[in-house]
């Protein structure tokens, strides 16, 4: 077999995977998205990033600025509980501001220093986070880490850091929450 025919069968091989509506051509697709996704795409991603999870779906809704239904079924924004006929929606950061604001300001962090934050107007569940690693972390970052071994959460966490004391331990707190947990 010459170079022209290796290329014309690897041409109809291609052809035959994408265009063909037989299942074995679907199964063949998948197959070659799972293959380059987990071989390829990941720890090419993985190793530009610097972090072993490049790519991080919000699970929860401690960084919503918005007053959501928790699990308890009641409706609330930073311990401040809704009825469902007086659900409000929250449609800028200062309203945010002024039901949340007091906690971060007893922590000294200012209004005007939030909003120089990264993603100060916080996420949703469901939000994809591109996840930068090797950082030097400071006040008002994003930050994904594990919980203790003994904590009820199993799945990492996604919170803003508030405090930083001089022996390097960091606090974080999520926007949505009334308090740190």
């Amino acid at each position: 077999m010459n170079f022209k025919e290796v290329k014309d069968k690897i041409k109809q091989s291609w052809n035959w995977v994408w265009h063909s509506n037989s299942i074995w051509s679907w199964i063949v697709a998948l197959v070659i998205i799972y293959v380059f996704i987990k071989l390829i795409f990941f720890p090419g991603l993985s190793l530009i990033t610097g972090s072993s999870l490049p790519l991080a779906g919000v699970e929860s809704s401690s960084m919503d600025h918005q007053i959501i239904k928790d699990e308890n079924k009641i409706f609330s924004l930073c311990d401040k509980s809704y009825t469902k006929e007086n659900k409000e929606s929250i449609d800028s950061f200062d309203e945010y501001w002024e039901i949340c604001g007091n906690w971060y300001e007893q922590k000294e962090i200012t209004k005007q220093q939030f909003l120089k934050f990264p993603l100060k107007n916080g996420f949703k569940k469901g939000d994809i986070i591109f996840v930068w690693g090797r950082f030097k972390p400071k006040i008002g970052d994003i930050i994904i880490f594990e919980t203790n071994p003994e904590s009820s959460a199993p799945r990492p966490i996604i919170h803003r850091i508030v405090d930083i004391n001089e022996q390097g331990i960091i606090q974080t707190k999520g926007d949505h929450n009334a308090k740190q947990l």
